[in-house]
């Protein structure tokens, strides 16, 4: 079995600093996500109680549950260095 080898190389280097503050700012949007799933455990179900009588989505619930899915994945991208883009605090 062949080995893979992969070089990566960075622009510039990221300070102990800088990795401080990354982990300080997703355990703070860990503890905003957390408060944004209790919102989504309650709109889930009526979005699918929605969907079964009226076969349509409802909007506004909707773009809860979508902006839910981009906000954890912003924080995962930033979290485990695939950008170096900050996320919002508050889902917009």
């Amino acid at each position: 079995m062949d080995t893979v080898k992969l070089d990566v190389k960075s622009a510039e280097e990221a300070s102990r600093v800088e990795l401080f503050i990354r982990i300080v700012w997703v355990f703070i949007s860990y503890f905003i996500l957390t408060l944004f799933c209790i919102i989504l455990y309650i709109c889930l179900p009526i979005q699918w109680l929605i969907i079964l009588i009226t076969g349509k989505r409802y909007g506004v619930l909707d773009g809860i549950i979508k902006k839910y899915w981009v906000y954890v994945t912003q924080i995962l991208a930033y979290f485990l260095l695939l950008t170096d883009e900050r996320n919002p605090l508050i889902p917009e």
